[in-house]
């Protein structure tokens, strides 16, 4: 599996703030299958701005 090292925010990959990682697992048989980068709160906030920043084009497709 590809270690992930980075965030994808605003369409995309950056390099998380911080070296900590979050384990994500598998919840079948609870077994840890990555580590992915732990958000910070400057991760969040720039991933929020860029959702505002995208929203009036989201908000004008069409749902066709």
């Amino acid at each position: 599996m590809k270690p992930h090292t980075g965030m994808y925010i605003a369409g995309q990959w950056r390099p998380a703030t911080t070296q900590d990682t979050t384990p994500v697992v598998n919840p079948a048989d609870e077994q840890v299958i990555a580590h992915v980068p732990a958000g910070t709160a400057e991760d969040v906030a720039a991933a929020v701005r860029a959702a505002r920043a995208a929203l009036p084009g989201w908000r004008a497709t069409p749902p066709a």
